[in-house]
C-alpha cells in the first residue's frame, strides 16, 4: 500500500512535474468524454459499437498508464531493507552518504538520498528512482504514455480544426501559440484549451517515442542509463534473457496490467554476468 512517505515529492522540480503530469493526464482523459465523444456521435454519426470500443481503449490506456505510475511509486527498489555484507566484495562500493556496501550496478541517488539497486535514472514525473525492481511499470508507463498522447493527437486534430473552421497558414500560431491568441482574443478560451492539449499531444507523442526506442536499446544490450554512456557490456545476456533480466518471467503478460506477477531472475544485488551465462551454457 501506498503511504505518503512514498507518493511525497522529493523535491520542487519532482512536485511541480508530478502535478502537471497528472493534471494533463486526467485533463485529456476527461476532455475526451466531455468534448471528443459526443462531437464524434453528432459529426461521424459513430454507432454505439464502435463508441464502446472507443471507451474500452481509451480507459485501458488510462488504467495502464495510472496503473503503472502506481506500482513505480509503490515499489521498493532501494537497498533499504536489504541484508547487505559487512565486507566489501569485489565489484562492490561503499556508499559513505548510507554508510554502507553497495552492489554492483547500484547508485546513491542524491534526489531520494538512498542507493538504488540497479539504477537507471530519477523520474522527476513520479518523484521516484528507475531501478531494479520498478523498470517494467516505468517502461510500460512510458508505452502506454506514447499510445496515449498518440491517440488523443489523432482524435483532437480535426476536432480543432472543426472549432477553427479549417486549416490555413494564418492560423498556425491558434496551434502553436494557442494560450497567447486567447489573451489577444482570436480565440476562445474552449478553442484555446483545446490546441493547447492538442499541441502537448504531438509534442509529447514525438518525445515518448524517441524515449521508448532509447529504453528498447537498453533492454535489447542489457544495459541501464549508466552503462550505456559508458560502453558497458558486462551483463548482456543475449536479448531474449535480457528481456527475462528486466520483465521477469511472465514478459510476455506484463503488457496487460502492472498487477500482473512476474518475477525477477535476479535479486538486485547480484548479478549474472555475460562470461559466467557463456560459460554455464557451455558446461
Amino acid at each position: 500500500m501506498l503511504s505518503w512517505r512514498n507518493i511525497k515529492p522529493k523535491s520542487f522540480v519532482d512536485a511541480m512535474s508530478m502535478l502537471y503530469f497528472m493534471v494533463m493526464v486526467h485533463s485529456a482523459y476527461l476532455y475526451g468524454e466531455i468534448a471528443i465523444v459526443p462531437w464524434l456521435k453528432e459529426t461521424y454519426s459513430v454507432g454505439t459499437s464502435k463508441m464502446i470500443m472507443y471507451q474500452i481503449f481509451a480507459l485501458f490506456l488510462y488504467l495502464n498508464v495510472m496503473g503503472n505510475v502506481y506500482k513505480i511509486i509503490e515499489t521498493n527498489t532501494s537497498s533499504v531493507g536489504k541484508m547487505l555484507p559487512t565486507l566489501l566484495k569485489p565489484g562492490w562500493t561503499f556508499c559513505y552518504a548510507c554508510e554502507a556496501n553497495s552492489p554492483p550496478r547500484s547508485f546513491h541517488c542524491m534526489t531520494c538520498n538512498k542507493c538504488i539497486l540497479k539504477r537507471d535514472h530519477h523520474c522527476m514525473f513520479t518523484s521516484q528512482c528507475i531501478g531494479h525492481s520498478n523498470y517494467r511499470f516505468y517502461f510500460w508507463l512510458v508505452f502506454y504514455g506514447w499510445c496515449g498522447t498518440m491517440f488523443c493527437a489523432i482524435m483532437t486534430v480535426p476536432y480543432v480544426l472543426n472549432l477553427l473552421d479549417g486549416f490555413s497558414i494564418w492560423k498556425i500560431p491558434y496551434f502553436i501559440l494557442p494560450l497567447f491568441c486567447f489573451v489577444l482574443q482570436y480565440i476562445s478560451f474552449f478553442t484555446a484549451i483545446s490546441s493547447f492539449i492538442t499541441l502537448l499531444s504531438v509534442v509529447f507523442s514525438c518525445a515518448l517515442v524517441a524515449l521508448l526506442f532509447w529504453h528498447c536499446s537498453h533492454i535489447y544490450k542489457g544495459q541501464t542509463t549508466f552503462e550505456s554512456s559508458h560502453r558497458i557490456y558486462d551483463y548482456d545476456l543475449g536479448w531474449k534473457e535480457n528481456i527475462v533480466q528486466s520483465f521477469g518471467t511472465k514478459w510476455y503478460l506484463t503488457w496487460i496490467c502492472p498487477w500482473i506477477n512476474s518475477p525477477l531472475p535476479s535479486d538486485g544485488i547480484e548479478f549474472q554476468t555475460k562470461a559466467n551465462y557463456e560459460n554455464s551454457k557451455d558446461q
